[in-house]
């Protein structure tokens, strides 16, 4: 009798301490290719999500569209997205928050141009053709670029291809030049040896990768976004501290050249979690453009108010938090 109480008992509290003993289920973050996402990748590789008693696994992807559409297939839980990725997407935003800025860049993208094609001056990118991924931030990019310097898209003749065909496009001469960065500029810097120019301007436009959840999730795993946030701003300190070893630890992740990756973080990158008010000009300026050039099916803009949370990053870091919002009575 009393070995059956004893089973009986075990059973009761093995079934009410299982949930608690199995933790949290399991987190998987997309990322894109590029740099942008560090701080997770950085977290993710030195043990930080664990540490703060997240299980994570990183789903790296050859691009933000590719890893926005991982995240919305339900093969994620979060994903890094920039600001045109989110404006581009017809799905329902009241499903969806911010709930950190990542990073931002304001040289990241860059205008290469074959010298030899006549272009010592971004006035010569006149009547030239320019290859650049179709309704991409680049593509953003270009023509505040273009418009900043006196040229409108009228004035070019855009050839449209994926990020990967651009060098190639490029070497062929099937193009004059291309608005990117990162893997294609540095491919095609290597195919045209000394025979290129590249033209910046750090302030026509500044580039900026979120940090996007599910409301469901957040709903439902408060403690665990708010650990999801110290953890990364653990991966953003070490970057700052301990930047060589993580030059070659996105490097690798990343499948970039050590030389390229270096030049990107210590140059390109700004990491620094937060969110600002800026981030609603952001958004609102590059939907504006979206739906002035009919790249997204709805007819009147979205309201970004509702799509940002702050209340997480307030209560982890409430110095990084400088949106306007309601003082606490």
């Amino acid at each position: 009798m009393k070995a059956f109480i004893s089973v009986c008992l075990f059973s009761v509290v093995s079934f009410y301490f299982q949930p608690a003993m199995a933790g949290p289920p399991p987190l998987t973050i997309a990322t894109g290719w590029g740099a942008m996402g560090g701080p997770v990748i950085i977290a993710q590789e030195k043990g930080f999500f664990e540490a703060q008693g997240i299980k994570t696994t990183t789903l790296s992807t050859t691009g933000t569209t590719r890893s926005f559409q991982a995240y919305l297939q339900g093969k994620a839980d979060a994903t890094t997205i920039n600001s045109l990725n989110i404006v581009r997407s017809d799905f329902d935003a009241s499903q969806h928050v911010i709930i950190g800025t990542l990073c931002y860049s304001d040289n990241q993208l860059k205008l290469l141009a074959r010298k030899s094609a006549g272009i010592a001056r971004v006035s010569d990118l006149k009547g030239k053709k320019i290859a650049v991924h179709r309704a991409s931030f680049a593509h953003f990019y270009l023509e505040k670029f273009l418009l900043f310097n006196g040229l409108t898209l009228n004035d070019v003749e855009e050839v449209f291809a994926d990020k990967k065909e651009i060098p190639g496009i490029i070497e062929r001469g099937l193009a004059d030049a291309t608005m990117q960065h990162g893997v294609p500029i540095a491919e095609t810097k290597k195919s045209l040896r000394e025979d290129y120019v590249i033209f910046q301007n750090p302030a026509i436009h500044r580039k900026t990768s979120h940090l996007l959840v599910s409301r469901k999730w957040v709903g439902q795993h408060r403690e665990q976004a708010k650990g999801l946030l110290r953890a990364i701003l653990k991966g953003e300190e070490f970057i700052k501290t301990q930047t060589e070893e993580s030059i070659e630890i996105l490097a690798k992740a990343k499948k970039f050249d050590v030389r390229d990756m270096a030049q990107t973080v210590r140059h390109e990158m700004n990491y620094y979690l937060s969110l600002e008010q800026s981030i609603f000009t952001d958004l609102e300026g590059i939907e504006q453009w979206a739906l002035d050039n009919n790249l997204v099916e709805r007819k009147t803009p979205r309201n970004y108010l509702e799509m940002v949370d702050y209340s997480l990053l307030e209560e982890v870091a409430p110095q990084r938090v400088t949106i306007i919002r309601p003082l606490s009575l």
